[in-house]
């Protein structure tokens, strides 16, 4: 009698395990390079993949970058948002201000840095829910002067809900990809594009290596614990905890980033610390 086949399990792309692992291996990181490229104009050709376990600073509360890029002195951050809130977002800001700077270099000696943060969105855009791409640079609003060494792009998955590949929108295939939640999805998304169907065998093919089931399925375990926390954890005195903690990170990665040199009120837009507040951590 044959014996049954275990059904594969399901491991998608806004896992940050199953993103991290697909985005290191070589084979499969031109699936993200094209999405990256088409909808933020940043070729990754040259980057190389720097050390993605940079801590921010918070001992407390060690949040760590999904991917960071360097070529020279130009840095790219990848970050894969299965679960977006501005807290998440403030956070990866956070790390793009570090970077740029000059937080990964040694010495006393400033550099100037040209850095880009990519954030890959499982939502939709608030403001215009059809909108795709959404970038930002600093800018001075009185002058209008344009800070383009630091740069932000937000790509909204959940836009791309619908696509199918057509034979002309390869791009945009790969991106709803992302956001599919089987394996049978994913290919009716691909409809015949070879290089997304390979994607998806790949991504069956890890049903075969237990080291990345099993940091696939504690990544899960982790986000349940986080969740069950946050919906029943709150008349245990949770939330105030939680409060607390956020506070705590702003005031531990804003004392980085002053004594690295960002303008006070570039930390204050992107912490939430007003001025005042963080003039007193400079005292």
């Amino acid at each position: 009698m044959q014996k049954e086949e275990t059904k594969k399990e399901f491991f998608t792309l806004l896992s940050d395990t199953t993103f991290k692992r697909m985005f290191k291996d070589e084979d499969s990181r031109f699936f993200f390079e094209k999405v990256i490229k088409y909808y933020s104009k940043l070729d990754l050709e040259g980057y190389q993949l720097y050390d993605n376990e940079i801590n921010s600073g918070n001992v407390a509360r060690d949040y760590r970058l999904d991917v960071l890029l360097k070529k020279d002195r130009a840095f790219i951050i990848v970050e894969m948002n299965k679960d977006v809130s501005e807290r998440v977002l403030i956070k990866n800001r956070m790390y793009l201000f570090l970077i740029a700077g000059g937080g990964l270099e040694k010495g006393e000696d400033f550099v100037k840095m040209k850095t880009a943060l990519i954030n890959f969105n499982n939502s939709l855009y608030k403001i215009k829910p059809d909108a795709i791409n959404v970038d930002y640079t600093l800018r001075n609003e009185k002058y209008n002067d344009v800070i383009d060494d630091i740069k932000i792009h937000n790509i909204y998955l959940e836009s791309l809900k619908n696509v199918r590949y057509n034979g002309s929108n390869e791009e945009e295939t790969f991106a709803a990809m992302m956001i599919a939640s089987s394996y049978e999805e994913m290919r009716e998304i691909a409809n015949g594009n070879e290089e997304a169907l390979y994607i998806v065998d790949k991504l069956e093919r890890l049903n075969e290596d237990d080291k990345f089931r099993t940091d696939y399925n504690v990544e899960l375990v982790r986000r349940k614990e986080i969740n069950s926390a946050r919906l029943d954890g709150y008349d245990d005195g949770y939330e105030n905890g939680i409060i607390k903690g956020k506070e705590e990170e702003k005031i531990a990665i804003a004392k980085n980033f002053l004594k690295d040199g960002i303008p006070i009120e570039v930390v204050s837009r992107n912490t939430g610390l007003s001025k005042e507040e963080l003039e007193n951590l400079t005292d």
